[in-house]
């Protein structure tokens, strides 16, 4: 990396912040660089011995660059503009658009907590809580409730009638001044569902029911053995792999999941029609508004559920933005592998037992700013998710859609509705099981509510 005769960034003044100095130790960067070998192999150029006095020079300099530039992304930014700026950046400000000194400048920042607060403010949900969660709270006596925005009544919503099951529901406007009378209509496992005739959705309202992919090729677990690209058979139980965004289709166990899941969707699509509030009116050209990620898992799982359902006119429609994370270099390697990698790198500079270093090693890819090579964070994937889900309900308005997505996206959504943080929704694990329903209406929160899940059947499976 060969010193440029004007600094990339220009202090004003010959001399560093402490906190950038701190953030670039030569020694952990040439572990950086040890670790990116063992990933890319031959294909890798630098090598440790090109860390000098300067090179750190100017990968200090690019990463002062790049802390200016998350800086100044403004609250406007949409995921597909920043990943424009983004490319900018690396083509322009990175030494011969280099990935992995971008790797480098980008990592060894997380160790300047300015950075991470940095991104923490950037890629915050909260802009999206705003958005689809209304901060007041209707006064006292108002005609509209929580009931309003609601596409399935949970027990609790029965116990304020005294449990009783009422099969009209409110006479609304719709938002456009037109009053319809909803009917309700019960479900075998003692959920309701208020609806409008001949499907009609209001126009102020999205309405959405959505599920999470089936068991895929390239999971992140499991316990069948798989033959994979490298020509072997490998144990999914004790090697995960990581997953990739795209490019991932469904395991036989998937399709038979998710049909299975549209089977016991057919029990409302039966009784909904059955009662005359079908949910969609399908026929001459009408097709069901089905969204996912580029990824084709699932499509194959939407159209498996459906058609299971008894649903064949389907436009399936998928969206980068729902895409999970990107992991750039390291999709579909073996986390067990990897995980061994990054001990052998950092191990002999980590202090403690050999579990607490083992344990450590993991712990830098559960780091949500970490920036995989050639990937993204956990916290622009995350916000990236967050962007697309509240695009999604606002650009469907008086619309009933289907979504398939992974589990991590599902989670992002439940964050937003429950305005959750970090520590709250990354645990979330959506089962392969449930069948849930959010409706969004601008000035109401959002509510959402499971359609089906574990202790709620709506059928009794074989």
């Amino acid at each position: 990396m060969a010193k440029t005769k004007t600094p990339i960034y220009e202090m004003g003044v010959n001399r560093e912040h402490a906190e950038f100095h701190n953030a670039y130790r030569a020694d952990n960067i040439k572990n950086d660089i040890r670790f990116l070998m063992t990933i890319y192999g031959d294909r890798m150029t630098l090598r440790p011995d090109d860390v000098t006095p300067e090179f750190m020079y100017n990968l200090k300099d690019l990463g002062k660059r790049l802390y200016l530039f998350i800086l100044g992304l403004t609250d406007h930014v949409t995921p597909s503009s920043y990943i424009k700026h983004k490319f900018t950046f690396i083509k322009n400000a990175v030494p011969n658009s280099d990935p992995h000194l971008f790797y480098l400048a980008w990592n060894a920042l997380l160790r300047n907590d300015s950075f991470k607060r940095l991104l923490h403010q950037k890629f915050s949900l909260k802009r999206f809580n705003d958005l689809l969660v209304s901060k007041n709270i209707p006064a006292f006596g108002q005609a509209h409730t929580r009931y309003r925005t609601k596409l399935v009544l949970a027990i609790e919503d029965i116990e304020i009638t005294g449990g009783k099951q009422r099969n009209t529901g409110r006479i609304l406007d719709d938002g456009s001044g037109l009053i319809l009378q909803e009917g309700i209509v019960w479900l075998p496992n003692r959920k309701g569902m208020p609806l409008y005739p001949n499907a009609y959705v209001p126009v102020n309202q999205t309405q959405m029911i959505a599920i999470r992919h089936g068991k895929s090729v390239h999971e992140s677990g499991g316990e069948n053995p798989e033959f994979v690209g490298s020509g072997v058979w490998d144990t999914w139980k004790d090697n995960k792999r990581i997953s990739g965004s795209i490019g991932n289709q469904l395991k036989p166990a998937g399709i038979e999941t998710a049909r299975e899941l549209g089977k016991d969707f057919k029990v409302v699509v039966d009784l909904t029609n059955e009662k005359g509030y079908p949910l969609w009116t399908l026929g001459n050209g009408n097709k069901v508004p089905v969204f996912g990620s580029e990824s084709e898992n699932t499509e194959e799982t939407a159209r498996c559920f459906l058609e299971a359902a008894g649903i064949t006119d389907i436009d399936f429609t998928p969206l980068y933005g729902l895409n999970s994370q990107k992991y750039g270099a390291l999709t579909h390697r073996l986390k067990g592998d990897v995980s061994r990698q990054m001990l052998d790198v950092y191990g002999p500079s980590m202090t403690g037992t050999d579990e607490e270093k083992k344990k450590a090693a993991k712990e830098l890819f559960k780091n949500r700013f970490y920036h995989f090579p050639e990937g993204e964070t956990l916290i622009e994937a995350d916000w990236r998710i967050a962007n697309s889900y509240v695009d999604l309900m606002r650009n469907n308005l008086g619309r009933r859609i289907v979504l398939c997505d992974h589990s991590g996206a599902l989670r992002v959504f439940e964050a937003i509705i429950r305005t959750l943080d970090f520590a709250e929704y990354s645990t979330i694990k959506e089962g392969q099981d449930s069948i849930m329903a959010m409706t969004y209406q601008h000035g109401y929160n959002v509510r959402y509510d499971y359609i089906q899940k574990k202790g709620l059947a709506l059928r009794k499976r074989a």
